[in-house]
């Protein structure tokens, strides 16, 4: 017997019994594993439990590239911090470095000071091995850039290639900081944008998801949204969350299969924020 519903379908057969009725007709019991009847709740609803699937989490930032990819000239082992590459081209300190294989594993971290001949210094250790060969990135996920004469685009992907490898966006996040007072009718600290901040899919055709000008249109379309107070030396800080997983929510994820790429455009000149960056949380796919 197959329950299915909104969440997916799960085989009860071990669980289900045939009762048969006095007019010749059948009704399925279901009972747990200590033999007790499961009962229905009263408006004809079957009680369930939704447990999270178990599959690798993802807090992936937006990135641009700060040159084309290039390889791992030296293999890289599990607890490393340091990784041997092929060209150093774009490798700065502060980058976000990624490493990824045709097998699907894939590495994030972060740069630490120049680079020393070829070796790459990381914030994070390696947590697999890497064969040499793997390819390597050095990004920028500092989004606080000028788009306004020629757009810049922030990436997550593309997703997947040959591995198969399917990854399920729950949320979109941001915090912009600069050391501006903010308001609903100001993007951070600046005047309202001219042409926005677009987030798209693309997959060989672009969907764009949404386009925001002011910390506004940011709140209404995100609700999770707040402003930080500047500290006596610090900085006036936006942060937002949009939330797409969850039936209260979108009821729906962002999926990014094989070559699917999640982009942010920035078209207008943010350089006068101090900081801007973007990240999507989800987990990979596994059904």
């Amino acid at each position: 017997m197959i329950v299915k519903g909104v969440v997916g379908s799960v085989d009860i057969s071990p669980l289900a019994t045939k009762d048969n009725q006095t007019n010749g007709d059948q009704k399925t019991q279901i009972v747990d594993s200590n033999g007790d009847t499961w009962n229905l709740e009263q408006n004809g609803a079957m009680p369930v439990n939704i447990q999270d699937q178990h599959s690798r989490a993802l807090d992936l930032r937006f990135i641009k590239a700060n040159a084309a990819p290039t390889t791992l000239s030296v293999a890289a082992s599990e607890g490393d911090l340091s990784v041997t590459v092929t060209s150093t081209a774009g490798f700065v300190d502060g980058a976000s470095i990624a490493i990824f294989t045709p097998d699907g594993d894939f590495y994030f971290g972060e740069q630490v000071g120049d680079v020393a001949g070829n070796v790459v210094t990381l914030d994070t250790p390696i947590d697999t091995d890497y064969p040499i060969g793997s390819s390597a990135l050095a990004a920028n996920h500092h989004m606080n850039v000028d788009g306004s004469g020629t757009t810049q685009i922030f990436q997550i992907g593309p997703v997947g290639g040959e591995t198969g490898v399917e990854i399920d966006i729950t949320r979109i996040m941001g915090n912009i900081s600069n050391g501006t007072a903010m308001d609903d009718g100001t993007f951070a600290g600046l005047d309202p944008l001219p042409n926005g901040v677009v987030l798209r899919v693309n997959n060989g055709i672009m969907t764009n998801i949404w386009n925001v000008k002011t910390n506004g249109a940011l709140g209404l379309l995100c609700f999770d949204a707040a402003y930080t107070t500047k500290a006596p030396a610090g900085e006036n800080g936006f942060r937002f969350r949009n939330t797409y997983a969850g039936q209260s929510k979108h009821g729906v994820t962002l999926r990014l299969e094989a070559g699917d790429i999640l982009e942010v455009l920035i078209q207008d000149d943010l350089t006068d924020l101090t900081d801007f960056q973007m990240m999507a949380q989800g987990h990979v796919v596994t059904d």
